[in-house]
């Protein structure tokens, strides 16, 4: 029986309150938590992306930054990254500023993934990586993640799995569900990691994300499994 919601606007409001209250642990668990592997799967959805220093980017769930940093890095182009969470944009901000990144070029603002405040036809990709769980209606997040892209324009969404490996499994299985919890009671709040492995168990398979894409209008899509399936990233072309 689930212990948290996993649709709505009350999933929304929960999601917010729980990163804004573990914010200042996020990195440093994120980091511990998953052995540095993080980094890995986030260089990994960098690389879909071929972008030219005029094009715009927006990072949906940008957390502290980490998507927009590694893409301007890479390509020097403009980013917006976007977050439920405002404490989340803070630390964002903050970090921006300790790297002497220009305000011109990257932007960090508060705003809810399925009500993006922008015109359609705006972007020329669109990345979010482990929110897309949190969205309280898929199909309106996608709606809307299709409207903001430019034609031609590609999504790139970085999620959770289950993983397919069969020895892999029980391991995993007893690392995210009893482990990682209590990570998240010494370092922060213990019922955000408690949803964490929930909500993956609530979460789309790789065929009901990748069909809903299709459904939306997205062509081209395809998914690549990372880590014995921990982790998979979908992409899509706005036709």
């Amino acid at each position: 029986m689930s212990k948290f919601i996993h649709h709505g606007e009350d999933k929304k409001t929960y999601v917010k309150n729980m990163f804004n209250d573990i914010s200042r642990r996020y990195d440093l668990f994120n980091t511990i938590s998953s052995f540095g592997v993080d980094r890995y799967w986030r260089y990994s959805l960098v690389k879909k992306f071929n972008l030219n220093q005029s094009d715009y980017l927006l990072d949906i769930a940008t957390g502290t930054g980490d998507v927009v940093f590694s893409m301007y890095k890479k390509f020097k182009n403009r980013l917006v990254g976007l977050d439920i969470a405002d404490k989340m944009i803070d630390l964002a901000k903050l970090k921006q500023v300790k790297k002497g990144l220009k305000d011109q070029d990257i932007s960090f603002i508060q705003g809810d993934g399925e009500d993006l405040g922008f015109s359609d036809n705006s972007f020329h990709g669109l990345t979010i990586s482990f929110g897309f769980r949190n969205l309280g209606n898929y199909d309106k997040g996608l709606s809307e993640f299709y409207r903001v892209l430019k034609p031609g324009g590609k999504i790139a969404i970085l999620e959770f799995s289950k993983p397919k490996v069969g020895w892999f499994i029980p391991l995993f299985r007893f690392y995210f569900n009893r482990v990682v919890p209590l990570l998240g009671a010494m370092l922060s709040r213990k019922d955000a990691f408690l949803y964490l492995p929930e909500s993956v168990d609530y979460f789309l398979s790789r065929e009901d994300l990748s069909g809903k894409m299709k459904t939306i209008g997205f062509k081209k899509v395809e998914y690549s499994d990372y880590t014995f399936g921990i982790a998979t990233i979908y992409t899509g072309i706005k036709s």
